[in-house]
């Protein structure tokens, strides 16, 4: 697990905690701006192509979540997209907190409980509404309602 962590692009307090033999790493976290999506899909659907995989029109391959970015497809993405990741180890206790409409991926290296919360303040209330309506114009999307309540 330390090995794998130790190849990821990490910031010095990340590598410091690392070394620190009463820290536990659970989790890998990428994460991404949400006003990078559109790139970030292009990109997803250009490796596919790549690989000779079909791209249906329907199908989203963030929302479907088909994909892992790895670190050779993110250093791909930053080069030819411009798309920058910042890169976060999750040690036991820790809490991660995204921004809306933050797009990330998270890989478990030890039992992991996920609680997730939503909030939305008044001052990202345009926002939060795109990303419902967005969400809704998933057909692939098994529960699409307003999660988020934006209508009230």
């Amino acid at each position: 697990v330390l090995k794998k962590f130790e190849e990821e692009d990490l910031d010095d307090l990340l590598r410091k905690r690392l070394k620190d033999s009463s820290e536990l790493p659970g989790a890998l976290w990428h994460i991404y701006a949400g006003k990078d999506a559109d790139k970030i899909r292009e990109f997803l659907q250009k490796i596919a192509k790549e690989q000779g995989l079909e791209v249906l029109p329907e199908h989203d391959p963030i929302r479907d979540q088909s994909w892992y970015v790895n670190k050779k497809l993110r250093q791909r993405l930053l080069e030819e997209y411009g798309v920058k990741t910042c890169t976060v180890i999750q040690f036991l206790g820790d809490a991660v907190i995204l921004p809306a409409g933050a797009l990330h991926q998270v890989q478990n290296f030890h039992s992991c409980v996920q609680v997730t919360e939503d909030f939305v303040s008044p001052e990202h209330l345009v926002q939060s509404f795109h990303l419902t309506q967005e969400l809704r114009l998933s057909k692939e999307e098994i529960n699409y309602d307003d999660k988020l309540q934006v209508g009230n």
